[in-house]
């Protein structure tokens, strides 16, 4: 529309002429497009992208829809011809035009207040159903093209699997993390995945590459990973988080937006190949090789060149292992890591990809729980450097007198932060301390959570609003609660209150927490398989979770080494065990960890050596000295095997 439309003269002379024209960055401005967006599907049946608004002066909405050609055509009314139509009414009729505006709030708002319900396993059964009764048994995934890798609904499934012990449901997760691997979706030579595939076998995607898309996915392979001992999710995992690290990562620590699908205004070009190019690049035998292995061939998978890909190639879990070096061992057909380094920089002199460098706090919280994550579960310490380096990014660059701000560019910070911004924070915040056990990010994460509860929540009826109560007011102010592309705001707040409350035990936590979960219960009533991240929350309180309570000596603080180890461990354990939360006190933490964790000061810290406290319910279970004598009863018999336990020379 931007092309065809807001720089065609007679076009934008009729706006400039008729209206007030505005143009809003979706990224930026959520609330708005959440608002507008659900009066474009009240109005229409449906909704999306470019979303067209004509509203009054009082930015109240009459008109809504989406994509406009300039001119009519094929039976669809022309831009042009709408705005010439609707200013001469306005001018005609605008009483007329005021009342329909006024009855489309009002029907906008009523469709905005679900029955609160009792959360139960019935829904999280009936969800997993939905999920079973739409799945592609062949290519993984839910439904026909085009197909969104939509990582929650895995974590959901990978949850459920271990939870109700149900191989459906962990078949289900794997082939579609297996098949988007080996698919063109993903990026074999750079790392990293584009937003959607345009067909159902994962092979052709719309380029565009989203922070938020490969955060969640790298979650979700760590996830699949941590539950299975499958190196290929490892391998995946790390080849996403490295893509990030090069591509999307600020000199400062934060992370970018994405990049765009077009280069040179083609889409796909960096990312496809012809046979000749590779054969010039790596050489007659080894470019022959490489093809072969990467169904590279003369015709071609898209538009007469070939999109990188596994789908053909039954050696695709080998190959991924060697080229991340997760197998240890070398590279077969004579297709090594080099000649990944050889495409990989000619296609970034061949056609360079738009970078958009906006670093927005919502989706830095989810990159930040993604690589503190990683560095608990593959036990590499540089993610948690790196998630720490983010997170300090955040709170130097876009928190403003205990407010967080949406967006930093080229050293300006802007934007009232929004619900997202808010709960992703607050997530990260808990996923740090839950890898480090540092007080201060658990300190942070109550203080961002008391602006929560004080500014977005509904006291009442439950339920996070878009917007803080003392921000920017629009003409209505909606909770949205639906997990699409990312987990709403609603069911991330959720998450938030959940890991606070078992964590610290506080009742202002976990009366907040009952509030927002018979709020989502109501509004995922028909169709819980739409609220996937809110089932992840709703499990942790309705399956049985498990706190483990660590108290170390002063000899833990003055052998550095130790401690390291010592916590290192813990951290595995808080991110592999389902329903598991890790408290660690010491002599150096305990005043402070006592305002915030008020029944900590129930358990001494030793003279010497280590007490673990392992509480399920009400009840503890009598301290034990040696980590190892826990394990079985977490239900991590093979934990002791895993290299935290044994090998300690990454950190």
């Amino acid at each position: 529309m931007e092309r065809e439309s807001f720089e065609n003269a007679a076009i934008a002379g009729l706006l400039n002429r008729e209206y007030v024209c505005i143009k809003v960055d979706r990224e930026e401005r959520p609330d708005i497009d959440s608002v507008y967006m659900s009066v474009c599907q009240a109005m229409t049946g449906q909704g999306g992208w470019p979303l067209t608004i004509i509203m009054t002066p009082d930015c109240r909405p009459f008109f809504a829809g989406t994509y406009f050609p300039p001119t009519a055509r094929y039976g669809s009314v022309g831009l042009q011809e709408l705005l010439t139509a609707a200013a001469a009414q306005w001018k005609l009729e605008k009483e007329k035009i005021l009342d329909s505006a006024e009855q489309i709030t009002a029907y906008v708002k009523e469709q905005e207040q679900p029955t609160a319900a009792e959360p139960g396993k019935d829904m999280v059964h009936l969800a997993f159903r939905q999920f079973e009764n739409n799945f592609d048994k062949k290519n993984g995934g839910f439904g026909g093209a085009p197909k969104f890798p939509t990582p929650h609904n895995l974590m959901f499934l990978l949850e459920y699997g271990i939870r109700e012990n149900s191989r459906e449901a962990l078949d289900m997760a794997e082939t579609t993390l297996t098949q988007m691997y080996r698919g063109g979706i993903f990026d074999h030579i750079g790392g990293g995945f584009s937003r959607y595939s345009t067909d159902d076998r994962w092979l052709a995607p719309h380029f565009e590459k989203m922070l938020y898309d490969n955060a969640l996915l790298a979650i979700a392979y760590l996830a699949a990973y941590s539950r299975t001992g499958r190196k290929l999710y490892e391998c995946v995992a790390r080849k996403v988080l490295g893509y990030v690290e090069r591509e999307l990562t600020d000199a400062q620590g934060g992370f970018y937006c994405g990049q765009d699908a077009d280069s040179d205004g083609v889409e796909g070009k960096y990312y496809v190949f012809t046979q000749e190019e590779i054969r010039r690049i790596l050489g007659q035998e080894e470019g022959d090789a490489f093809c072969v292995r990467y169904g590279i061939t003369a015709n071609g998978n898209f538009e007469g060149k070939s999109i990188p890909n596994l789908l053909e190639n039954k050696d695709y879990e080998r190959i991924c292992e060697e080229q991340c070096g997760c197998d240890g061992g070398g590279h077969m057909d004579g297709t090594g890591r080099e000649a990944f380094q050889k495409l990989y920089e000619y296609r970034i002199r061949r056609a360079p990809l738009h970078k958009d460098d906006k670093i927005l706090v919502s989706w830095n919280g989810w990159m930040i729980c993604a690589y503190a994550k990683a560095g608990a579960v593959l036990g590499d310490k540089r993610y948690v450097d790196m998630a720490v380096r983010a997170e300090g990014f955040v709170r130097q660059n876009l928190m403003k007198d205990g407010r967080l701000q949406v967006r930093y560019r080229d050293g300006d910070a802007a934007g009232e932060g929004k619900l997202d911004d808010y709960a992703c924070y607050i997530l990260a915040l808990l996923e740090l301390y839950q890898v480090t056990f540092q007080t201060a990010y658990l300190e942070q994460a109550a203080c961002c959570a008391e602006v929560l509860l004080e500014q977005f929540f509904d006291q009442e009826k439950g339920g996070f609003y878009l917007y803080a109560e003392d921000g920017e007011q629009l003409f209505m102010r909606t909770k949205e609660n639906y997990d699409g592309a990312m987990p709403s705001g609603n069911s991330v707040g959720a998450r938030a209150l959940q890991k606070l409350a078992q964590i610290t035990g506080e009742t202002k936590w976990q009366e907040a927490l009952d509030k927002q979960l018979y709020y989502l219960a109501g509004a995922m009533e028909r169709f819980p398989s739409g609220h996937s991240y809110a089932l992840l929350t709703m499990m942790e309180v309705l399956y049985p979770k498990k706190e483990l309570i660590c108290t170390l000596s002063c000899d833990f603080d003055s052998d550095a080494e130790r401690r390291t180890k010592r916590l290192a461990q813990l951290a595995y354990l808080a991110e592999t065990i389902p329903g598991l939360s890790v408290i660690v006190k010491t002599q150096k933490n305990g005043k402070t960890l006592g305002v915030l964790v008020p029944y900590i000061q129930n358990y001494p810290i030793p003279e010497k050596g280590e007490q673990f406290y392992l509480c399920s319910g009400s009840q503890c279970m009598q301290p034990v000295s040696e980590l190892t004598q826990l394990l079985w009863l977490l239900g991590a018999k093979g934990a002791a095997e895993h290299d935290i336990f044994k090998d300690f020379k990454r950190f």
